[in-house]
């Protein structure tokens, strides 16, 4: 399994531009980024979402999403003005031993931004020590 952070990453900036070939906009953000992840384990870094923009993240499929950050940093990085919605058959491993601050840890969002996760998604915590390539 190799680092998918730059595939996930490339996705939600494909779907931005375009979204914004298209001008669409509501309210002021961006018209709802809907992207489909494949059947499959991805191995993540940090996600970052650009400002004013809204970003759907699901799978028909079961998928696994472990973060292989630093222990206790940001999985998702919110900018301003932006929406994360997470849905369906999506599993996140995250690197902590923190329990209870584990959805304080993975988003890093400032008070414009809010982060929405269905019923569905599932959390569990892990400890990663590997190399990290930079």
């Amino acid at each position: 399994m190799s680092d998918a952070t730059q595939l996930i990453q490339g996705y939600i900036e494909d779907a931005r531009q375009e979204a914004l070939r298209n001008r669409r906009r509501t309210s002021g953000i961006l018209s709802r980024l809907e992207i489909e992840l494949r059947k499959g384990d991805y191995m993540v870094q940090e996600i970052s979402i650009p400002a004013e923009t809204s970003v759907s993240l699901f799978s028909r499929d079961k998928v696994r999403i472990l973060y292989i950050g630093k222990r206790n940093r940001p999985l998702f990085r919110l900018q301003e003005n932006c929406e994360l919605t997470l849905m369906e058959k999506i599993e996140i491993y995250y690197n902590t031993n923190n329990i209870q601050e584990v959805m304080k840890l993975m988003f890093r969002a400032p008070p414009s931004s809010r982060v929405q996760i269905s019923k569905d998604v599932k959390f569990s915590m892990f400890s990663f020590k590997g190399e990290m390539r930079s």
